[in-house]
């Protein structure tokens, strides 16, 4: 109804054409464009482009939301050259689809053809109050632009690639969530699939641990690796790293550019399981220190060469010092796999 409606606008206006002046150009065309359709206000389009080889100007006739959906299937129709068209005071021409983001854009084109490059005459743009902004971002979203991590409201930016600080040993790890109205207006968001899913400082199990999060968990992707395996998020404050097979897309992350990784690796660790003396050295003969407690993660510093103690950071009285456990008494806690030195005779 509403194609029909413009064309039949069109050839009415043209009975009214002016004298010909500049080629397929807007004088003042401006539109009112809103939830339902679009109205003329003022100016018109004149008509000097022979584009058909028939003495006549061809346009087009579009309009699309703020995500680019089409909400004015093209509408296309020529007249003869050497007048103008107006919209003003036509009744408005409707929508053939409904508007789901703002900014709506509408756009005249007139079409390519006998030497003529196509060519934008008039671009009017309007909102639908309701709506929301595709794209836009909410205070305190996060987004990578360039080099940068840049957080809404203007906030200063940090490295791209830059997460969240990793739990601290023994610690709980947090557990946020993003509030559905934050994620209402963004381009992409992922779903978590699985249960207790890490969020670390890189994109591999080697890195460091910033939180864990539950599944159906809505997660904002910032940025990815190369072959994305993992994906650079945010999540409430937190921002970290989570792998792509446990998580579900809905939108478009086409744009969401490679970043590096630069978290830390996860240092090596043993977990108590009874509470025990630590030792001065690798002999259980020698000076106790003071005795550590059981259901704990220490740090390890070092090993003897045949693995059967582990030198470990802990506090004893207020201080912090080194010692040493039987590894029987101690499970080994390394994701990163990394190289514990030999640090006895």
């Amino acid at each position: 109804m509403a194609r029909r409606l413009m064309i039949v606008f069109f050839i009415a206006l043209f009975a009214f054409a002016l004298l010909p002046v500049e080629a397929g150009s807007s004088t003042g065309a401006t539109f009112k464009l809103d939830c339902n359709g679009f109205t003329g206000s003022s100016g018109s389009v004149r008509l000097d482009r022979d584009n058909t080889r028939a003495n006549r100007e061809a346009f087009i006739v579009s309009a699309t939301d703020g995500a680019g959906n089409v909400i004015l299937e093209p509408i296309q129709d020529s007249f003869f050259v050497g007048g103008s068209v107006s919209w003003a005071g036509i009744t408005p021409v409707k929508w053939t689809a409904t508007p789901q983001y703002n900014p709506l854009a509408l756009r005249i084109v007139s079409r390519a053809g006998n030497g003529f490059a196509e060519s934008l005459i008039v671009m009017a743009t309007g909102v639908c109050p309701g709506l929301p902004v595709y794209g836009a971002l909410p205070e305190g979203v996060f987004y990578v632009d360039g080099d940068l991590l840049v957080r809404g409201a203007g906030l200063a930016g940090l490295p791209a690639g830059s997460t969240s600080a990793p739990v601290p040993l023994n610690g709980t790890p947090p557990r946020p969530t993003n509030p559905p109205e934050l994620l209402q207006t963004l381009p992409a968001v992922f779903i978590v699939n699985t249960d207790n899913l890490s969020i670390r400082t890189g994109d591999g199990p080697l890195y460091s641990l910033v939180a864990v999060v539950d599944g159906g968990t809505r997660l904002i992707p910032l940025g990815r690796n190369k072959d994305y395996t993992w994906w650079y998020v945010q999540i409430g404050d937190i921002v970290g790293w989570a792998k792509a097979e446990f998580l579900i897309l809905r939108g478009d992350a086409t744009d969401v550019p490679v970043v590096p990784a630069r978290g830390e690796f996860s240092q090596p660790r043993v977990y108590i399981h009874v509470d025990q003396p630590l030792y001065s050295d690798n002999d259980t003969g020698s000076l106790p220190l003071c005795t550590i407690t059981a259901k704990q993660e220490y740090l390890v510093v070092g090993r003897d060469s045949d693995i059967t103690w582990y030198q470990i950071q802990a506090t004893c009285d207020g201080v912090p010092v080194n010692g040493w456990i039987p590894a029987e008494l101690a499970s080994i806690r390394n994701p990163s796999e990394r190289f514990i030195p030999v640090t006895t005779g």
